[in-house]
Order: structure tokens, then C-alpha cells, then sequence
């Protein structure tokens, strides 16, 4: 099988992928994030996704594809939630072009053009990729929970016109799968011709067939659940340490965590947390292995990319996690055998403790 990552980034669906036996050709814009790729070890093309042209990648059967999600973080200005509908509606015009076959493109790219920030329309790649590569077999996509009714969206249109006959979204956060920082992201799965197989994946909420079902009735609740190592364990910090993340200015979530818990959800700013007993600033590697990469992974870039980098990317776990589901492959056994090769001094704590998302809270 041939397997292509949109926005490939640093390489967290590469690894993610490498420890399916898969190997994924990556594409992304960013040099820095293309360079740290390259250095270890992943085939990466510097480009821009809108310019690629997926009907000439004749042979690709799958896609991994994770575009920016600053614009509908809530780390972020939020103008993506702004244009939802326009989005919406551009998916709709492309699913029409393929239905009719008749050119609604012009239209798609002119809806997508009209939001207020252009990284927001890139979500939008997904589904002309989906629709437009030749032989795709199945698909996995990634962004914030609040962009999960756009995945929603594109799992009906490949349903409606796309041939494709399963597509679930599942909403799966790093910590519960052994990562030691805390990060919910949304999934689109879709297959062609088989259902993903969720047994063991540690759904926080989903929608399937068109509807929101809760976890307990998309997974069997026959996987053994996945324990989440604590910041000061994989850092080899004694316990009581705390993070400062903002100085002497506060939020209403406060400016200060233990580190005896998993860690908040990194974002660049990371750069400038603090240990509170010494004042000692998370490094690079410590950021990566937060998120799930090994120690020696090699960041390339100034200090301030590489934190971006690693805040920005899909947890090699996670992404075993959801490609193996979609392809119905065994990842628990590799998943394990990673974490405890990049964890190795790390105590164990009871599974992290389960968060309402916004889907549920709106359900």
C-alpha cells in the first residue's frame, strides 16, 4: 500500500505509521518542520497541499491528512468557528462537482477563499483529496474538537458521492493512550470497503452514520485501557514540582500545573515554561518527549519552531492508534512496546480521568 501525509509536519504520523509497518510519504510547507523530518528518517516534500494535483498520485490506497488548526484552537483567534458555514458550504460545492461532474470547483475554491483566514479553508483539502485520488482506499484526518462537525461533514459527502462506505469521528485525547501531556484531537476515519475496527481505542465521544453515539456503544468495551505516565516521571523530576506557564500573568485556568499529572496541552509557548523550584525552562527534547517522541528526536529549526513544532503535531501514539483502527491492524502491542522504550523510568498512574468534550456537552 502507497500512504501520503498531508501537512505531514515533523513526523508524528510517520512514526505513528512506522510502527504499523507502514511507510508514509510526507508533504508539508514549513522547512523547519520538512528538515526535522528528513533528519530522521522520513521521506518529506517541501510543498504546498493547494498545490498539489491528487489525481496524478495514481496508486496511493491511503492518506493521513492534519491541517493547521491554530484558526479553530482555543489557543488560537478562533475565526475558523467564525466560518464554519462558509467551509461547510464549500464542502458542498465540491462534493456537487463530483457528483455532476460539472464545474462547481471555481465556486468551492471562491467559498473557501472567503474566510477570514486562508488557513482555515485548508481543511477543505481533506475532502478534495478524498473525493479526487485515484485509488484512495481509506483516510484519516485530525483537527481540534471544534472542528469536528467539518469531519462530520466530509464523512457524508464521501458516503453521499465519494463510494465510501464507513466513516466514523471519534474524539481521542493523547493522555489516555499513555502520552504524558493532555491534547483531545477529532478523527475522521473512512474506509471503503471495511469498518474501522475501534475495539480498545479510548473514544471520548464520536458520530457515526450520521448521528452522535456515545463511546459505549461504538466500542466493546473489551480493550485494556492504557495508563498515562506523569510529567515529573518521564522528565525524572521528584514529585511536588510545579510548571509555571506565564510568568506572573494569570488566566482563568490559573498560570501554574503540577507536574505530578500528565502536563497541560503544549503549545509554542511552552518555550517559556518554567519549573517553579529553580526556575529551569522546558527544553526541546523534554517538549518532544511530552508529546510522545523519543529524547534524541531531531528537531531542526530556532528554539521557537521546534516548540511549534511539537505543538502542532499528531502524538505517535495517537496516530498508531487511529490508523491501526481504520485498518483494522493490531497497534495496542506496538503502542505499548513504544512507550515503554521512550518511558522507560516512568511510574505508571491510574488512567487519566475522563474530560466532558464539547460534543458531549452540547449532546
Amino acid at each position: 500500500m502507497k500512504t501520503i501525509s498531508l501537512f505531514a509536519g515533523p513526523g508524528g504520523a510517520d512514526a505513528g505509521a512506522a510502527l504499523l509497518g507502514l511507510d508514509v510519504h510526507g508533504w508539508d510547507l514549513d522547512a523547519d518542520a520538512c528538515a526535522t523530518a528528513a533528519a530522521a528518517g522520513y521521506a518529506r516534500t517541501r510543498a504546498s497541499v493547494t498545490d498539489l494535483d491528487p489525481e496524478s498520485m495514481r496508486g496511493v490506497t491511503g492518506a493521513v491528512i492534519t491541517p493547521p488548526c491554530p484558526t479553530f484552537s482555543a489557543a488560537g483567534r478562533r475565526t475558523g468557528r467564525d466560518d464554519m458555514p462558509r467551509i461547510l458550504d464549500a464542502l458542498t460545492l465540491l462534493g456537487n462537482s463530483q457528483a455532476t461532474h460539472v464545474g462547481a470547483d471555481a465556486a468551492w475554491r471562491a467559498a473557501a477563499a472567503s474566510v477570514q483566514d486562508p488557513r482555515s479553508a485548508l481543511v477543505t483539502e481533506a475532502l478534495r483529496f478524498a473525493l479526487r485520488l485515484p485509488h484512495l482506499q481509506w483516510l484519516v484526518c485530525e483537527q481540534v474538537p471544534a472542528a469536528g462537525r467539518i469531519w462530520q461533514e466530509i464523512g457524508a459527502e464521501l458516503a453521499a458521492v465519494g463510494d465510501f462506505d464507513h466513516a466514523v469521528v471519534v474524539t481521542v485525547a493523547a493522555e489516555d493512550l499513555g502520552v504524558a501531556s493532555r491534547r483531545a484531537r477529532t478523527f475522521l476515519l473512512a474506509s471503503r470497503h471495511w469498518p474501522p475496527v475501534l475495539d480498545g481505542l479510548p473514544i471520548r465521544s464520536g458520530w457515526v452514520t450520521g448521528r452522535w453515539a456515545p463511546p459505549a456503544e461504538l466500542v466493546p468495551q473489551t480493550g485494556a485501557a492504557f495508563s498515562t505516565p506523569s510529567m515529573a516521571d518521564v522528565l525524572g523530576w521528584p514529585a511536588g514540582e510545579r510548571v509555571n506557564t506565564r510568568g506572573n500573568r494569570k488566566t482563568s485556568g490559573g498560570n501554574e500545573f503540577s507536574a505530578d499529572g500528565p502536563s497541560w496541552c503544549l503549545t509554542e509557548k511552552a518555550r517559556t515554561w518554567q519549573r517553579v523550584s529553580d526556575g529551569a525552562r522546558l527544553t526541546t527534547a523534554e517538549a518532544g518527549l511530552l508529546v510522545g517522541f523519543p529524547s534524541d528526536y531531531p528537531w531542526q529549526g530556532s528554539r521557537s519552531r521546534q516548540f511549534l513544532q511539537a505543538a502542532d503535531v499528531v502524538a505517535p501514539p495517537v496516530a498508531a492508534a487511529v490508523i491501526g483502527a481504520c485498518l483494522g491492524l493490531d497497534w495496542q502491542a506496538p503502542v505499548r512496546d513504544y512507550l515503554a522504550g521512550i518511558y522507560p523510568a516512568a511510574a505508571l498512574t491510574a488512567p487519566a480521568a475522563r474530560q466532558q468534550t464539547l460534543w458531549e456537552a452540547a449532546a
